[in-house]
């Protein structure tokens, strides 16, 4: 079973790799300033990271979910089930990955902190800023209460 989750993250990987993402046609990104130019804006970073599983909307409805051995969640209503309060911490861990919490089970979601430090030249500045702009995006998604 772990083997057959790993076969399909590592293909989902693979086919968001190919695909690049899935920028929306209709998304805008931010201007790009002399800080914003080094680090990606939240919004291109989902698109280039997570809408391929997520969805380009983020109910968990990307091109890649129809394959994942487990059902990739719905990343517009984590405030609405954590009581109304958004879980940045949480959010920010778990994208992160480095840390891994083991009353969580198996990670099938790529190791993101790991992926955004060596995009940095293995610089972890780097990797918490990307981290920070993708849960201040995520953030900004949710379904109003």
């Amino acid at each position: 079973m772990a083997r057959t989750r790993t076969a399909a993250c590592c293909g989902a990987m693979l086919v968001a790799a190919v695909l690049g993402g899935c920028n929306s046609p209709g998304a805008t990104r931010e201007p790009a300033t002399a800080a914003s130019a080094l680090q990606p804006a939240g919004q291109q970073l989902y698109y280039n990271h997570c809408a391929s599983c997520h969805g380009a909307s983020a109910e968990g409805d990307g091109p890649v979910a129809s394959v994942m051995q487990v059902t990739v969640p719905n990343l517009r209503n984590l405030a609405a089930r954590n009581g109304g309060r958004f879980p940045a911490a949480a959010v920010s861990a778990y994208i992160d990955g480095r840390t891994m919490n083991a009353a969580h089970g198996e990670r099938v979601m790529p190791v993101w902190g790991d992926v955004f430090r060596a995009a940095g030249a293995g610089n972890e500045e780097a990797a918490t800023q990307r981290i920070a702009a993708l849960v201040d995006f995520i953030a900004g998604i949710q379904y109003p209460e």
